[in-house]
């Protein structure tokens, strides 16, 4: 059978868990550095989940360029395996809310080893449904590499069980980076950029979604109450149009794009991993309005997404050359190095007069973004 649509329905379903682990973070007891960083196991956790999901993805959609046929084998492991992903916010929150706890610490790490045994019977069975298929001969399917990461995370069982029972924990995480690693080892990029398009709009649609969950019900029918929620939809409107312009960044600039390697979907992926974070920074700052550590953070978020657009600009210059067009529109970054800037200044305005000053510097940014793009004429 055909791939198109089990390809799209394979990268919808992941797009909705990468998103949704983010709902599973909670908020800091007081918005200070200290509260925040009580949290650490929690943000690595999702960092890790994130990871994984992505580079399941980024090896599947390599993977899918050279596959022509797969069979209802392919599909029942497939199943197999988005059931297992879909068990990670669940797992993840519990190990996060318990580390010390050797069934949590077990369970996370049963699932890891499942999600990795489960993806590496996916390349078998895709072989055999295509056993003529010349792209997939070039592969090194009996690599040793693929099983590393499932020797690391047994061995994290054993320290948990003997020694330190965040073993698991800190095994998966060594782990996933070495997947990452050797993701690259496994299979080269051929360049094609619209599975990519559509996983990156599927995302970002279901990040503006989930920002409108997290806005407080109004306490009665009364308007004084809905204006006491007046900066949650503040917020939510600055953070919409965040996403949105990130989505129109990219959208415009695909338009000319011909091609992508590893460097320009890794820094997209790092910048849609920050990105994610918009739904928890904007309650922690709808919370939180009067502190300048959450409105901190949400800038501090926005500014590491557009260095990060920075560097897919210079990535995506160096993967297509030849591409005048591409060249010429992404010639100069001054116009998110002004956006950068400005919310710099937000930050020192918010420190010593008004903390949503770095919010609404965020949002003076994007319109001043626009601006420079609409008198340029660039992308």
């Amino acid at each position: 059978m055909n791939t198109s649509r089990f390809e799209t329905f394979f990268d919808a379903i992941l797009a909705i868990i990468i998103t949704v682990l983010v709902l599973k973070l909670t908020q800091p007891i007081a918005p200070t550095l200290d509260a925040f960083l009580m949290l650490n196991t929690r943000f690595i956790i999702y960092a890790i989940c994130f990871l994984v999901i992505f580079v399941i993805w980024y090896d599947n959609h390599n993977l899918f360029q050279v596959v022509e046929e797969i069979d209802n084998k392919v599909l029942t492991v497939y199943a197999m395996q988005i059931f297992a992903i879909s068990l990670l916010p669940y797992f993840a929150t519990w190990v996060a809310l318990d580390i010390n706890s050797v069934a949590a610490e077990s369970m996370f790490g049963i699932l890891f080893i499942a999600i990795d045994i489960l993806y590496i019977l996916s390349i078998y069975t895709i072989y055999r449904a295509n056993p003529y298929n010349c792209g997939l001969c070039m592969d090194n399917f009996k690599s040793i590499y693929k099983y590393i990461p499932i020797a690391i995370m047994l061995l994290g069982f054993v320290i948990t069980n003997t020694v330190y029972t965040p073993g698991i924990f800190i095994c998966v995480l060594i782990s996933v980076i070495c997947w990452i690693f050797f993701s690259r080892l496994r299979r080269s990029d051929n360049g094609s950029t619209e599975r990519f398009e559509a996983f990156i709009d599927a995302i970002i649609a279901i990040i503006i979604t989930i920002i409108v969950l997290e806005i407080p019900m109004v306490a009665n029918g009364s308007w004084e109450s809905l204006f006491n929620i007046k900066l949650d939809f503040i917020v939510y409107a600055v953070s919409f149009l965040v996403c949105f312009n990130f989505w129109n960044y990219n959208n415009n600039l695909f338009n000319i794009v011909n091609k992508v390697d590893h460097k320009v979907i890794w820094s997209i992926g790092v910048a849609l991993f920050f990105l994610s974070l918009i739904p928890y920074l904007t309650t922690f700052v709808a919370e939180n309005a009067d502190s300048f550590f959450p409105c901190f953070l949400y800038g501090l978020d926005f500014i590491i997404v557009a260095l990060l657009s920075i560097i897919t600009a210079n990535s995506l210059k160096n993967s297509d050359k030849a591409n005048i067009a591409l060249q010429i529109a992404l010639s100069d970054n001054k116009p998110y190095l002004s956006t950068i800037i400005l919310v710099l200044i937000g930050m020192a305005i918010g420190y010593f007069v008004y903390p949503l000053a770095i919010v609404i510097a965020c949002l003076v940014s994007i319109i001043t973004l626009w601006l420079i793009s609409h008198y340029n004429k660039k992308y």
